[in-house]
């Protein structure tokens, strides 16, 4: 069953708190003790965060994880995806190093085409959320309708 782990969890609590304060200093404590979560934990995924590149780091006094992307870029199937690794939902849209499918019965298999087309949609809901519309707490407007906003607005 899909699944996000709690620490995947904790990093998108991570990367939204940066995000509401942009170019910000925060340390993993202070993210830690703003939502009640363990210090340990916050520390591992703002390094996961930091090392995919969707935060920066500062050492010495007074340092911590700042964001200073633009949260409107950031997906959070990316964010996903630096915390979790590569997924997908079956075995038989995942490929090893070399690029060859994992799934030993990938061509016989009957479901794999709707499996497929349901992977593809999955990810591609992740890919409409941005840090953005986390940061803000609300639902996004699906991209077919921010497209039509923009015509009308382009237009008016």
């Amino acid at each position: 069953m899909l699944k996000i782990s709690r620490l995947t969890d904790y990093g998108l609590l991570a990367a939204v708190y940066l995000a509401r304060n942009p170019g910000q200093v925060a340390a993993a404590r202070e993210i830690a003790e703003f939502y009640h979560l363990p210090i340990p934990a916050v520390t591992k995924v703002m390094k996961i965060l930091h090392q995919a590149g969707v935060i920066s780091s500062q050492r010495g006094v007074g340092g911590g994880y700042v964001f200073e992307g633009d949260a409107d870029v950031v997906t959070l199937g990316a964010l996903i995806e630096a915390l979790e690794g590569p997924w997908d939902l079956t075995e038989c849209e995942t490929y090893d190093d070399l690029g060859h499918a994992t799934c030993a019965i990938r061509i016989a298999c009957p479901s794999r085409r709707f499996m497929f087309g349901i992977n593809r949609a999955i990810k591609g809901a992740f890919e409409q959320v941005t840090l953005a519309d986390l940061a803000r707490g609300g639902m996004p407007v699906p991209i077919i309708d921010k497209q039509q906003l923009a015509a009308r607005e382009a237009a008016s």
